[in-house]
């Protein structure tokens, strides 16, 4: 019972995730936000800001119309679980990626931006198929032009390995 409360209390943290209620919105942003850390996925390099605490990561990506190439956001749960995420209030196609606790891809989808107006509990919800540490949120086609698959590893900058606590690999 208690990792029943446990999962639904992280669901419920992760599945806000783009909910532009939880903040003001953010202004259009062309250049990498400041504190922004480098996450590597298939040779490739991502600038990402870090949605490491409940606020954050209810706040996500709400109220953004723009992402860059090569941005993104990492949601980092305190401990792995089932996760979901949804597009309440984000204005950006996105791909989602779960990640398990040992950095290990577990599955991806492609969000669509919903319908202006779209009731909240009409709008697809979009799960990890396995207990998930991380998740990360790039522009939408970026798993296709990666060529991403599941079991594809990400790594972390030393920087961001400090930032959650963990010192270096």
């Amino acid at each position: 019972m208690k990792n029943f409360f446990l999962a639904l209390t992280v669901s419920l943290g992760v599945l806000s995730g783009c909910d532009s209620s939880a903040g003001p919105q953010v202004p259009r942003r062309d250049d990498h936000p400041a504190g922004a850390f480098l996450v590597q996925l298939n040779g490739h390099s991502f600038h990402v800001e870090l949605a490491d605490t409940l606020q954050r990561r209810r706040q996500g990506l709400a109220g953004r119309d723009h992402l860059g190439p090569d941005g993104g956001m990492l949601f980092v749960l305190p401990a792995p679980a089932r996760m979901t995420m949804w597009m309440k209030g984000c204005g950006i196609p996105l791909d989602v990626l779960f990640f398990d606790h040992n950095k290990r891809l577990i599955n991806f989808h492609t969000m669509a931006v919903g319908s202006p107006g779209q009731a909240d509990h009409s709008l697809p919800i979009y799960p990890s198929d396995k207990p998930a540490k991380y998740a990360l949120k790039v522009p939408a086609g970026t798993s296709r032009r990666l060529r991403i698959r599941p079991g594809a590893a990400i790594s972390f900058s030393p920087e961001l390995l400090k930032a959650l606590g963990k010192g270096t690999e």
